[in-house]
């Protein structure tokens, strides 16, 4: 027993660290023209131009992390995963090749922006096989954290290798890398520990054969049409759309910001994009790890909460922080600041975007019961892509007219009426297909 334990703990050790430096890869990739878009502009790249080519992949990725969690339920996590990092990797290589078109900027992002899209939905499917529920969140949370580390080093990296080599080694280099852990993605995820002789680790997603029958009727109950129509699935939706256009915002346009507005320097915009990801680190591993351990002492006590409302007031809090520092960017930042400070604020604000991040994404998968469960996810990304999409070309045009000041303190007041609509709602409970089931019984 002790022997299956073990093998069992090293091969979830394996899986996740496979995963952990797989999706970093993905994100990465996701982020590379970011990351060279001062040089792109310098070479004579119009702002709006730069907005249609980062819209264009959030489009994109929103359509296919949409498609992604319905093909996650249907198709190996194993394969999708692979496929999606190898169709990435080229996309980026051949963007690093080509000639300097918007136009064909646009469509190759799209491509990588469509190839992304596979990549949370399989880790989120494995991850749930292969973990324990009161393990879910914290591990779900360290998963999505190799995202933090990506964007934490790829700034220093990528404008190392940019002022060595060109903005195009960069892409063709960071290619590369997704190429190598395509390959090992393939050789080493397994879907699930059935899939190798090992017992199903968490209940909720494999039933007992006591359990089939009321897993087929549960199944025949609930549909997608009742995701589409639960109250608590349109809340999580509209928050994670609200802090994924913050983040998406804070880590693009940020620095953008802080060099064209706030005259600092190239250093100092790097150093805030690189605090709110290594920010985000470590708030989405704390949201994790408090929202497990809320979960462990509420199934202890008498609580009624269901899983996904227990870590709602977390998300709460940490919404209310972003809306805090988005103010005090766009009203205490000037060009006397110290960089100090500048760093300190990326990082508690990276802090405050990530752990809702996370939380949402925990409890919409979650909620759902397991044959959903991907698409649960996708409907609540697919409102984060939205997001992504506002904050793409719609801001940069915005910020055009306006500037990016009046960008952020738009962000700031619409999460500050997100935070009002998560209190209100917070008695939501994920009960879907409640009235079918009740109707059944009488």
């Amino acid at each position: 027993m002790v022997e299956l334990c073990t093998n069992v703990r090293t091969k979830q050790l394996v899986i996740f660290v496979v995963l952990f430096i797989g999706y970093a890869t993905y994100s990465l990739n996701r982020k590379g023209v970011s990351l060279v878009l001062p040089e792109l502009l310098n070479s004579g790249l119009d702002k709006s131009d730069a907005g249609l080519i980062i819209s264009s992949q959030n489009i994109a990725y929103a359509i296919s992390k949409f498609l992604g969690g319905i093909l996650s339920d249907r198709l190996s996590s194993r394969l999708l995963f692979g496929f999606g990092l190898l169709l990435s990797g080229t996309a980026t290589i051949i963007f690093g090749l080509s000639t300097q078109s918007v136009t064909i900027f646009s469509v190759l992002w799209f491509c990588n922006g469509f190839a992304q899209g596979v990549g949370w939905p399989s880790c989120a499917k494995v991850l749930r096989h292969w973990y324990s529920p009161d393990q879910f969140g914290t591990f779900w949370s360290l998963l999505s954290a190799s995202a933090n580390i990506s964007g934490g080093l790829s700034p220093f990296v990528a404008a190392f290798i940019t002022i060595n080599y060109g903005w195009r080694m960069t892409l063709i280099l960071f290619g590369g890398v997704s190429f190598l852990m395509s390959a090992m993605a393939f050789l080493v995820i397994v879907d699930k520990p059935e899939d190798i002789g090992i017992a199903p680790i968490n209940p909720n997603v494999t039933p007992t054969k006591n359990d089939k029958k009321d897993s087929k009727q549960t199944k025949s109950n609930i549909t997608y049409k009742d995701l589409l129509t639960s109250p608590f699935i349109w809340l999580i939706s509209f928050s994670y759309m609200v802090v994924y256009a913050a983040k998406t915002s804070a880590c693009d346009w940020g620095q953008m910001y802080l060099i064209e507005e706030r005259h600092r320097s190239p250093l100092v915009g790097s150093s805030f994009t690189s605090s709110v990801e290594s920010g985000g680190f470590f708030g989405g591993v704390i949201a994790g790890y408090l929202t497990d351990l809320i979960l462990r002492r509420a199934s202890n006590g008498s609580s009624t909460k269901t899983n996904s409302s227990a870590r709602l007031p977390v998300a709460t809090i940490m919404m209310l922080i972003v809306a805090l520092c988005l103010h005090t960017l766009r009203f205490h930042v000037h060009e006397m600041t110290s960089h100090l400070f500048i760093t300190g604020l990326g990082f508690m604000l990276g802090c405050a975007l990530y752990g809702p991040i996370a939380i949402f994404g925990v409890m919409a998968s979650e909620s759902a019961p397991s044959h959903l469960s991907g698409t649960s996810h996708a409907i609540v990304a697919l409102a984060a892509n939205v997001g992504a999409i506002i904050s793409g070309l719609p801001f940069s045009l915005l910020a055009k007219r306006y500037g990016w000041g009046e960008v952020f303190f738009l962000l700031e007041l619409v999460t500050g009426a997100t935070v009002l609509i998560m209190l209100f709602g917070h008695r939501i409970q994920p009960n879907y297909g409640a009235s079918k089931q009740k109707s059944k019984v009488q």
